[in-house]
């Protein structure tokens, strides 16, 4: 039998899914910040190599350039999230559910905004 009361209980249960949350924060950065290197890395190729507009060059450095932008907004929505989220690990006060969920809730709206449109559709 357990000493803690129903809401100690919730506010462990929400410690974890918040620490879960920010691991997930965590390793999101660490893929955006792959991507958008293997793009800045693709980018530089084809600019170096050239190839002329008969190719495409021209046209897949223009996309990739806005795939770097993409990922750039996405990185900063989620560095925002991650410092959130930070906060309230390091926070020694009892967890406010409804503003917890009001900054999740936030974020991800941010970060479907950030999403260029061709990306969600395609």
């Amino acid at each position: 039998m357990t000493d803690q009361t129903p809401d100690q209980d919730g506010a462990a249960v929400l410690q974890r899914q918040v620490h879960l949350t920010a691991d997930l924060l965590r390793s999101l950065q660490e893929s955006m910040h792959r991507l958008r290197n293997a793009a800045e890395e693709l980018r530089e190729q084809l600019e170096t190599t050239g190839g002329g507009e008969a190719t495409g060059a021209k046209a897949q450095i223009g996309r990739l350039e806005g795939l770097i932008r993409d990922c750039q907004k996405v990185e900063k929505v989620i560095a925002e999230q991650s410092t959130e989220f930070a906060r309230m690990l390091k926070s020694g006060h009892e967890l406010d559910l409804h503003a917890a969920r009001a900054a999740v809730e936030r974020g991800l709206s941010r970060l479907r905004a950030a999403l260029a449109p061709e990306l969600l559709l395609g």
